[in-house]
Parts: C-alpha cells; structure tokens; sequence
C-alpha cells in the first residue's frame, strides 16, 4: 500500500568542515525512514565555524591544538564511533589541512536544486578520504560535474552572505541548527528519536490550515 507523504521545510544551517553536522544529517534522515510519513525539502544554510580561517586554511595538528589542546584526541574518537553508529567512516587521519570553508558553501549555494547533492558530496570528500575542499582544482572539478556557471557562483556569494548574517541574528553560535516547518528548531544532532515529534508536529499543523 503507498502512503502519501507530507513534504516539510527543513533548514539546516551548518558547516561542511563540522562532523556533528555529517552525523546530524544521517540522524534526521534515520529519523525520515523510521517515520514513514514525510518527505523532506532541504535547505542548506551556510555557517562558518571558523569566521577568520585563512585561505589557505590551516595544518590540521595546529588547528586541533589550538582549538581543542589535550582533549582534541578523546573529542575525535568520540566523533568516529558516533559516526560508525550511523554509517559514517571518519577518517580524520587523512585530513591534513583545516580548509577555508567559505567556498565550498559558495558551490553549495550556487548548484541550485543540486545543492544537495553537493553538500553531501563535500562532507564525504572531506570526512571520509580526507581531500582538501578549498583547493581551487577540486571546487573547479565540482563546478563541472554540477554545471555551476560564475554567473551563479557570483550570485551565491551573496546568499552565503545573507546566511552568514541570518545566523548572527538569530544568535546561533553551534550547528548544527535544524529548523523544521520554519516553526520548531533543534540545536545540535540529536537522535532519529528527537524528530518524531516534530514531523508529526508539523503534520497536524498542516492539517489545520484552511483548503482554498
């Protein structure tokens, strides 16, 4: 029996160098195929967790130190077994440079209805087998695959922009940040569980709004 499927609005503010934002990914994802009855329209919304990262980003172990000092190892190990819980292979051991994520997010934006697409793309190349995201030949490989034209990477910019200053304004300082329906939001990646109230949620309050 086919069951229709209530689409929802879900923006997801986030970085593509944030493993919480991979592993919130495949949560909510979880939590779409444990509900069964909704479908989701995804919006991806730039965050940068490091605003003042150069462009030519920053060796791994440096950053690490910096950010994280002593804990940094217990903080990564915790990262690859959460991560192994929802499929993803972490394998922070290839990454050799923190990039500057701000052209990534460029791509994102700028691929339009393949956004999606991109992002998930990125999060893997970086996570998973540890390519540098920022380097101008694989974003060029990226603009190819995708068919991105410097007419949409310009206007993207902007987007990215506007992202970046929404999140100011609204005050978040952690991603990821998921906002449901535009009506119900959820800081951090949590549990496929977490979600399910929210759908159902935003179901009924579809339910209720007047037919024309």
């Amino acid at each position: 029996m086919t069951t229709n499927k209530t689409p929802i609005r879900v923006d997801i503010f986030s970085d593509v160098i944030c493993p919480w934002c991979y592993i919130g990914w495949r949560r909510i994802s979880m939590a779409v195929d444990m509900h069964q009855n909704v479908s989701l329209d995804i919006t991806w919304r730039a965050f940068l967790l490091n605003p003042t990262m150069p462009e030519q980003g920053m060796d791994r172990g440096a950053y690490i130190q910096a950010k994280f000092g002593q804990a940094g190892t217990s903080f990564y190990e915790r990262i690859t077994s959460v991560g192994q819980q929802v499929g993803i292979n972490f394998n922070f051991a290839a990454i050799t440079r923190t990039p500057d994520s701000r052209p990534a997010h460029h791509l994102i934006k700028a691929a339009g209805k393949q956004s999606h697409q991109v992002k998930i793309k990125m999060m893997a190349d970086y996570f998973e087998h540890g390519i540098d995201i920022s380097q101008a030949d694989y974003l060029s490989s990226i603009a190819d695959t995708y068919h991105i034209t410097s007419d949409q990477l310009a206007y993207a910019k902007t987007t990215v922009d506007n992202d970046l200053e929404e999140a100011s304004m609204m005050d978040i300082h952690g991603v990821p940040y998921i906002i449901i329906d535009q009506n119900w939001a959820v800081s951090g990646a949590h549990k496929p569980q977490a979600f399910l109230p929210l759908f159902d949620a935003a179901i009924n309050a579809r339910a209720e709004q007047p037919k024309n």
